[in-house]
């Protein structure tokens, strides 16, 4: 307590090492109680005091702080391997004294779960923080922020209310239709993540904010996607659960949008994007998805006019209504050579084949949008990728032959 005391009153703060302690500390206090209790269920030590989450609150206070601020505050990202090392160290001098002294009971493996704390907890947090200060690995950081806040929200939530029986025990039981509920609330924040690392050059997070203002994608029709699924995914969650407590997520992610995320992102944006910021906010509602995205950036893709099913796909697109999109032949096209269907943003970046498709039925509707989504995911977009690739492969070997 003094160490962090003299870490939040020191006179001269550097506030990117803030943030990467803040970072570090909030995943080891959300992973820790995870693995310790996996540990604990596996076996590998048992304490003698109950607590809601088998971990004794001082303890869990001194494991988070030696865990996370204490390293980066010292050695700021650096020498990760040795500090885990040094880590691992002191709990194998600490871990049987305390055990002597009846705080807790060791296994005779209790070095495997040791192993897995450092594994776990100690390496993706003292990454993170070095990734933080150093402004590199935006997909780690990205990553990073979401698994910390589904953590805390659906995993750390419902453990804390189940411990104090705020809510009836919940077995983890098949219910698919609650479970597509879940996933199409959730959907859109996650490709919200994707477009803000790599449109924005930024994670949700507004202290590691986007280097571009995102107006495409889910962006362009509803200004804060993230906070609307991480707001409304807790209504499915609570009917599982079968108590109204777990609203208290969303009623948590409301207070936070007013009370926080707003009053820091509204002057930020209009610093750094100024009018164009104002006219987004005007023409995207916050709260709600449009129909039709009537101020999306145009784009243009460009079609080969002497590919059959470039051309079925042009005029497909020609007989909807699109909302600034430009259909173009590959005559028009800005460089040498088009190996694909490519589609260029507004910010001059380009994307083919799929995920130039998946971007076009963004311009039409929310119903057409959903589903270009679905196709630029990763994952789901290489697998598209590699049927379409897949399929110019035997159409080349039918010409030939």
């Amino acid at each position: 307590m003094v160490f962090v005391g003299f870490v939040s009153l020191r006179p001269q703060q550097n506030t990117n090492l803030n943030w990467a302690m803040f970072y570090a500390s909030l995943y080891v206090a959300v992973a820790l109680p995870i693995v310790n209790s996996l540990c604990v269920t596996i076996g590998f030590w048992k304490y003698t005091e109950s607590s809601a989450f088998s971990l004794p609150v001082n303890l869990y206070f001194i494991w988070v702080v030696l865990f996370s601020a204490f390293p980066v505050f010292f050695f700021k990202g650096k020498h990760i391997f040795l500090i885990a090392i040094a880590l691992f160290w002191l709990d194998l001098l600490l871990m049987p004294q305390l055990a002597a002294v009846n705080f807790f009971s060791l296994n005779s493996n209790w070095l495997y779960g040791e192993f897995l704390i450092i594994t776990l907890v100690f390496l993706p947090a003292y990454f993170w923080a070095y990734c933080s200060i150093n402004k590199k690995h935006i997909v780690f950081r990205a990553m990073m922020q979401v698994l910390v806040i589904g953590g805390i929200f659906f995993i750390g939530l419902p453990a804390a209310l189940q411990a104090y029986e705020l809510i009836p025990y919940q077995k983890l039981t098949r219910n698919p239709i609650l479970f597509q509920a879940l996933f199409i609330i959730a959907f859109p924040s996650l490709i919200a993540v994707y477009d803000l690392v790599y449109k924005g050059g930024g994670t949700p997070f507004p202290y590691d904010p986007t280097q571009n203002l995102v107006q495409t994608g889910v962006y362009a029709y509803c200004r804060n996607p993230i906070q609307w699924s991480f707001t409304f995914a807790f209504i499915p969650i609570a009917i599982y659960s079968g108590s109204s407590a777990m609203l208290l997520g969303s009623f948590s992610s409301i207070v936070y949008s007013f009370a926080v995320s707003d009053p820091q992102e509204y002057p930020d944006m209009k610093e750094r994007f100024g009018s164009t910021w104002d006219t987004y906010k005007s023409n995207v509602p916050k709260w709600r998805f449009l129909w039709r995205p009537n101020s999306i950036p145009k784009g243009t893709i460009y079609f080969d006019e002497h590919c059959n099913q470039c051309s079925q796909i042009s005029q497909w697109f020609l007989t909807k209504k699109t909302i600034h999109l430009g259909i173009e032949t590959v005559n028009h096209f800005p460089k040498k050579h088009i190996l694909q269907a490519t589609y260029i943003d507004h910010h001059g970046k380009e994307y083919r084949s799929v995920k130039a498709i998946a971007h076009c039925l963004e311009h039409i509707n929310l119903a057409y949008a959903a589903l270009g989504w679905f196709m630029r995911f990763p994952v789901i977009s290489h697998f598209l990728q590699l049927i379409v690739n897949s399929l110019e492969i035997q159409q080349i070997k039918e010409c030939d032959t």
